[in-house]
């Protein structure tokens, strides 16, 4: 036999023995599964949330409200299947067309990215299975699709699903969704609220109208699109409804008591995309406070006299949620200056562009285009980068995005877990302008990088789910992801301390114990949309936000400096109302050097002050041990006098002295060969009128520069100056008459 056909004899049983062996794991994992039918209709549930003493918080019991499928609008069923399943009339339980194509895209990824699950496998995978990614659920899936289909109707199984499905905020079921986007009874539901909760159902949490307005109104025209596409509507219909704003349910109510219990069920959700169906009686152990939670409810329901919505997180330096509480939601809102230190000052400094103290001239400039204007239109000229963030400028904060690049400095802000799109990357982005915003808590975790150590943890809630009887369906476990370094992380603490002691969160100052800080605000001429004060200690970083989810604006005098510090500043105080406040966060890595201030303020130059620098002529600063100042100043090394100019005056000798405000001279005055002081500038200034002279007599000065550095003085070299004679002929009472020959 030829070797050619032996190797492809070979080929083909490897393939048949590999064949074989996946026919035979599928055949075996499926046996004793079965349909279970109690399943698809068991609407029962029970929640029990627990704070992190394992106290009961929140229990929610009840059943799952349906609604049959004639009381579904034919719309409605058009736009799931539209985007969920559009040949699901026309299969078995699998779309094999579908499959194939998601097995093809994972092969090339290497990954489980498209599932091309049917609405029957849906449905599955909500009653019966988990939510893992696994080939044996996927083939478990498959076979009871089958077996779906075999026992009901297309439209029973459409029925099942629609009321089955999880729409977000925990409504389970198109009759929950429509009562809580909506407050409308399913049979009521338009078009244009059809394709809404059609499209909430990819990412509950990611598409909510509730927090993602702009990206649930681009999700819904997808789905508009495609029933378009597939001729459920006209394109009459599409057009008129793409552009159809969402007129959401408004009631106060539903969001008077949104805290950590909210945030917790949300998050349950997005860990194990638990259903109703699956598992009951699930149990949340959350890491909620149940004290600090009792103080941001009190102090945000006080009346701060502007009518708006408030949100306040509170979180230990490892991304724990303790405490949680709004008027409106975790809603996503435009950053503002907040992002600043995030985006573009950490950065700069952790790439070694700038330092604290590097010069940056705030003026109006123009990036090719974009030219960004600071709060009143007002410019500093050039400040030291600590001072322009204390200022909160805006010029400056695009002047080092644009020195870091956008794409760089998003790196930084996407491992800090903010979220970007494609179009947001622009030079706007350093003043907190983005698509979608974010939330307060994405921003207020992003600020932990600085009291841990320039590392990242995402923010949480929940620290373990269980069923009732013990089953643990998920364990929270920390992991860190490095953005800046730990020397950067010091001067960023140096520098957003500033920001409490002398910048725009003064308020905060009035502590007694240190925190760091900074504000931000969203607004124009007209108003303010959004105010923002995140602050943070050893302990803990708070973040308070303060606007109108609708963006209604408040009036300019409201900003991040005002209500919300005002706000932090009375959390801060109750927090540590009975015990002891940590102290300053130690500094890592950095090193404080002198500089010499003369060259800092009159040159703008960075140099090591020398060490006969007197304390008034220094500035202390935070250097990263691996970015020091190379040049030293060489100022206060040998003081020196830079001219001394003698004249006869009519009744004595005038010595002048030009010198530096910082240098002082000792005159001395030699007469028969004895050399004798004769005035000191630091006593007497820097002019002097010697009338201790004989006529006619000729006069050697010399000068000896120094510098007084509290008890040590530095003497210069002295100076021998030109001699001088007296004039000879006096007019009385020591009245002179120059001679002239």
């Amino acid at each position: 036999m030829k070797k050619p056909l032996k190797i492809f004899i070979a080929i083909l049983g490897l393939f048949l023995v590999v064949i074989l062996s996946f026919l035979f794991y599928t055949f075996s994992i499926g046996v004793g599964i079965n349909l279970d039918s109690e399943k698809l209709v068991n609407l029962q549930r029970t929640v029990s949330v627990y704070d992190q003493e394992n106290q009961i918080i929140s229990e929610r019991v009840g059943g799952v409200s349906v609604t049959e499928f004639s009381d579904i609008p034919l719309h409605t069923k058009n736009a799931f299947v539209a985007i969920e399943d559009k040949r699901f009339y026309n299969h078995k339980g699998v779309d094999y067309r579908g499959l194939a194509r998601a097995t093809f895209n994972n092969l090339k990824s290497f990954s489980f990215k498209e599932g091309a699950s049917t609405i029957s496998q849906q449905l599955i995978k909500n009653t019966h299975l988990s939510n893992q990614k696994t080939l044996k659920r996927k083939i478990l899936e498959v076979k009871l699709a089958k077996q779906l289909e075999k026992n009901y109707t297309k439209d029973e199984i459409l029925e099942k699903y629609l009321n089955t499905i999880y729409f977000g905020d925990s409504c389970y079921g198109i009759t929950a969704a429509a009562k809580h986007y909506f407050n409308k009874k399913t049979c009521e539901l338009n078009i244009n609220e059809s394709a809404v909760l059609a499209g909430i159902i990819k990412a509950p949490s990611n598409y909510s109208p509730f927090n993602n307005y702009r990206k649930c109104q681009d999700r819904k025209n997808v789905v508009l699109k495609e029933m378009f596409l597939q001729n459920y509507i006209t394109e009459q219909e599409y057009q008129t409804y793409k552009s159809e704003q969402i007129m959401l349910n408004e009631n106060e109510s539903e969001f008077k008591n949104y805290d950590l219990v909210s945030l917790a069920e949300r998050e349950m959700h997005e860990i194990i995309n638990n259903s109703p169906y699956s598992d009951t009686n699930i149990k949340i152990y959350t890491t909620q406070n149940s004290s600090y939670q009792k103080i941001l409810a009190k102090i945000l329901s006080e009346d701060y006299g502007v009518e708006a919505e408030k949100s306040a997180v509170l979180m230990d330096n490892k991304g724990k949620i303790l405490s949680y509480t709004s008027t409106c939601g975790d809603v996503n809102r435009q950053l503002g200056s907040i992002i600043k230190p995030i985006l573009s000052y950490a950065p700069a400094i952790n790439e070694n562009l700038v330092n604290s103290c590097t010069y940056i001239n705030d003026e109006k400039t123009d990036f090719n285009g974009y030219s960004p204007a600071n709060f009143k239109d007002i410019y500093s000229g050039y400040v030291s980068i600590k001072t322009a963030l204390a200022k909160s400028s805006n010029v400056c904060a695009v002047k080092l995005l644009n020195s870091l690049g956008v794409d760089n400095a998003l790196n930084y802000a996407k491992k800090c877990g903010l979220n970007f799109i494609e179009e947001d990357n622009s030079l706007c982005l350093a003043l907190g302008a983005s698509k979608f915003g974010d939330k307060l808590t994405n921003i207020t975790a992003a600020y932990n990088i600085f009291s841990n150590h320039g590392n990242y943890i995402s923010p949480c809630c929940v620290d373990k789910i269980s069923t009732a009887k013990g089953r643990t369906l998920y364990k929270s476990t920390l992991k860190e992801v490095n953005v800046i370094n730990k020397d950067t992380a010091s001067i960023m603490n140096d520098m957003l301390r500033y920001v409490v002691t002398d910048g725009t969160a003064k308020k905060l100052s009035y502590l007694s114990f240190p925190i760091y800080a900074k504000t931000g605000t969203v607004g124009c001429e007209s108003g303010n949309s959004d105010a923002y004060c995140i602050s943070y200690n050893q302990e803990f970083t708070l973040g308070v936000w303060f606007g109108n989810k609708n963006s209604q604006m408040l009036p300019n005098s409201v900003s991040g400096g005002t209500i919300p510090t005002q706000i932090s500043t009375e959390i801060w105080k109750e927090l540590y109302k009975n015990s002891l406040p940590p102290k300053e966060i130690p500094n890592e890595d950095v090193i404080e050097l002198a500089i010499d201030k003369i060259a800092y303020d009159q040159d703008r130059k960075i140099l090591l002050a020398d060490e006969n620098t007197p304390e008034r002529y220094k500035i202390n600063a935070l250097f990263k041990k691996s970015f020091i100042p190379s040049e030293k100043s060489s100022r206060f090394l040998l003081p020196e006098i830079d001219n001394a100019i003698l004249s006869v005056n009519n009744n004595g000798i005038l010595i002048k002295l030009c010198h530096a405000e910082y240098c002082n001279a000792l005159v001395y005055k030699q007469v028969n060969g004895v050399k004798r002081l004769v005035f000191d500038t630091k006593i007497s200034g820097s002019e002097f009128l010697d009338k201790d002279i004989i006529p006619n007599k000729i006069y050697t000065y010399s000068v000896v520069p120094y510098f007084s550095n509290n008890d040590k003085i530095i003497k210069g070299n002295e100076m021998i100056l030109d001699k001088i004679k007296s004039p000879s002929i006096t007019l009385g009472d020591g009245w002179w008459l120059n001679e002239f020959n």
